[in-house]
This record gives structure tokens, sequence and C-alpha cells, in this order.
């Protein structure tokens, strides 16, 4: 189990990483910030998905009896 989590750690912080480097290679390339934030906030309502996260990890902390 310890070896799974390992590897669910790692693909993690692989993806954050990847991340980073593409938004800084947007930024480097003059992406229009306002553009992308405005099509983020026309698809998806970030503060549902903020309320369903703390809520899911609220979850996660009763069910460890934290």
């Amino acid at each position: 189990m310890r070896k799974a989590w390992t590897i669910v750690r790692t693909v993690a912080l692989l993806c954050l990483a990847l991340g980073a480097i593409l938004f800084a290679l947007a930024l480097v390339m003059d992406a229009d910030l306002v553009r992308i934030a405005d099509t983020v906030f026309s698809n998806y309502d970030l503060a549902k998905v903020i309320v369903a996260a703390r809520e899911a990890w609220s979850g996660v902390l009763a069910a460890f009896g934290l």
C-alpha cells in the first residue's frame, strides 16, 4: 500500500509541475490572462467547485476522526 501512495504522490506532483510549466510558458508567450479568466468563469462555476472541495475535505477529515 505504501508503494501505491508513493506512485499517486509522484503522479500528482508531476501534474502540478507540468501545469506550472505550461502556465509559465503562457506568460512568456504573452497570453491574454483576462481572456483566459473570462473563458474559465463562463464555463465553470468555481464557487460551487470550491464549496464541493471543502465539503469533500471535511468528509475525509470526519472519516478519519480528525
